[in-house]
């Protein structure tokens, strides 16, 4: 006499038919739209947008070339955020394109809104990544915390 089993869960077994598929992972790809506005925050993602992500390197077009430039000092942290969410690192590298694009305004209560100006820690570690370790890189945390503070 065979025992019964329990029902498997639907989500199980949806998860077990995309990876035999093949497709786990472009799933998870197909979920870092979804993922940038709460990685980012309300303000930098109604500037951007996602594009392709193509042998780990996600393509985000950005509204101007000042966002552009200071996504570009967040790189490391975004990466780092996107894959957390993940769940694996699908993310190695983020190319930003000036682009032009309409606007769209995200529902009030959908994200929180990030301060405007990042935290100086945050300013600070992504000026002084390039000097990491070198001799400089002291001289230059000073002068940069005092510009900082004012």
């Amino acid at each position: 006499m065979s025992r019964l089993r329990a029902p498997t869960p639907l989500r199980v077994l949806v998860l077990e038919t995309l990876r035999a598929l093949g497709l786990e992972r472009p799933v998870k790809a197909a979920r870092l739209e979804g993922l940038w506005p709460e990685v980012v925050g309300r303000e930098v993602a109604e500037r951007t947008r996602t594009g392709t992500l193509s042998r780990g390197r996600l393509t985000v077009l950005v509204t101007d070339s000042v966002w552009l430039q200071q996504l570009t000092m967040l790189k490391p942290r975004l990466i780092e955020a996107l894959n957390r969410r993940l769940g694996e690192p699908l993310v190695q590298d983020l190319f930003f394109r000036v682009e032009t694009f309409p606007p769209v305004a995200l529902p009030p209560e959908a994200l929180p809104s990030p301060p405007t100006e990042p935290p100086p820690q945050v300013i600070l570690d992504a000026y002084l990544s390039p000097v990491q370790g070198l001799p400089c890189e002291s001289v230059l945390a000073r002068i940069l915390r005092r510009a900082l503070a004012r």
